[in-house]
């Protein structure tokens, strides 16, 4: 499963952040996919391959949520906490998106 991870997001630690960095392949992988069923079943009208392709489609998409769900949960309580900041763009494979989590201070380390 951890192989699996990887293909989607890529999770780094430091001593003051966690970078989260989305993979801009299984986003193009994805619209490929959603393309080719569109193309099977509507622009060559057959069903019977467009109904084989169809649960690949929604198998992958399934995946991708579930591979995800972890990071976006560490995400959205990160936003909460207002320590979430991004760079990069979820189109680009030389700028990738990233999302940059500053870590919380302990406040056991403040009072020393």
């Amino acid at each position: 499963m951890d192989n699996i991870v990887k293909f989607f997001f890529q999770r780094s630690e430091t001593d003051s952040e966690i970078r989260i960095e989305l993979k801009t392949a299984p986003f193009y992988l994805l619209l490929t996919m959603i393309a080719g069923w569109l193309a099977i079943s509507f622009i060559l009208k057959s069903n019977e391959a467009g109904s084989i392709f169809l649960p690949v489609l929604i198998g992958f998409i399934m995946l991708r949520f579930f591979a995800l769900i972890k990071a976006q949960k560490e995400v959205l309580a990160a936003m909460k906490d207002r320590r979430l900041t991004t760079q990069g763009s979820k189109f680009s494979f030389n700028n990738p998106f990233i999302y940059i989590i500053k870590k919380k201070v302990d406040d056991t380390k403040l009072e020393k």
